[in-house]
């Protein structure tokens, strides 16, 4: 019986520091088993372990590489449940110039396709990335917020040079407001609009309305647009404002 009781212990024990020694190793064992799903040639590296508090997950440090070519940087991630998955980044660094060094694949059978099969997998859940930064674009750096369901997506992102508040439900995008200040020290392009999604999310809307404002370098004032199109532009019209 003493044997049995010994064997017990040893047994809770073994459970107890089980999850204990995997947080403790996941820099090491998270990288290799993520490689399993990640595309040939690429990998994630973790500087710093993270950590398991009561209420999130938080990630310190994560790096998406392509070969030696880093193609995003993850600064202080935290996810966390409060009602519904939220996932919250201090900094999201990615270089464009690694994305022509990914290796060409075929689509895995049954992966999504149409724009219905993306929107249908999407948890109940909130994004955030306090600042998004692009390279070589760094000018358009911002804040991200988005606020996703399979049946509606809300999107917003704000910073120096440009914003943006769109939602999109189903094949129905809405921009309510997007601002962008493409040429220094002229008034920012304005501009709002609605627009029907492709089926297959690999082109240009086949169709929507589209109102903008925006300044002429020699004409003085602002000048209003307004473009019309179903699947060809159909329709056009501009005029000087004020």
């Amino acid at each position: 019986m003493k044997g049995k009781y010994k064997a017990a212990i040893a047994l809770v024990l073994a459970l107890l520091l089980l999850p204990l020694a995997l947080l403790s190793t996941l820099t090491h064992w998270v990288p290799t088993l993520a490689g399993i799903w990640l595309p040939a040639g690429t990998r994630i590296s973790l500087n710093d372990s993270p950590r398991l508090t009561r209420t999130a997950l938080r990630i310190p440090d994560l790096r998406y590489m392509v070969g030696d070519c880093e193609l995003a940087k993850v600064t202080n991630a935290q996810l966390s449940h409060p009602s519904r998955w939220r996932l919250h980044l201090d900094e999201l660094d990615i270089n464009s110039v690694c994305l022509s060094k990914l290796p060409e694949s075929e689509p895995a059978p049954g992966a999504p396709r149409t724009l219905a099969e993306w929107q249908s997998m999407l948890p109940y859940s909130w994004l955030t990335i306090e600042n998004l930064r692009l390279s070589p674009w760094e000018r358009w750096q911002g804040r991200l917020v988005m606020s996703l369901t399979p049946t509606q997506q809300d999107i917003g992102y704000s910073g120096p040079e440009v914003t943006v508040q769109a939602r999109l439900r189903g094949q129905a995008l809405t921009v309510s407001d997007f601002s962008a200040r493409l040429v220094e020290g002229q008034a920012p392009v304005r501009l709002v609009g609605e627009f029907n999604m492709p089926l297959v999310p690999d082109g240009f809307p086949v169709d929507g309305h589209l109102l903008s404002t925006f300044e002429f370098p020699q004409e003085p004032g602002l000048v209003d647009a307004e473009l019309e199109w179903q699947k060809k532009p159909r329709a056009a019209a501009g005029d000087a404002a004020g």
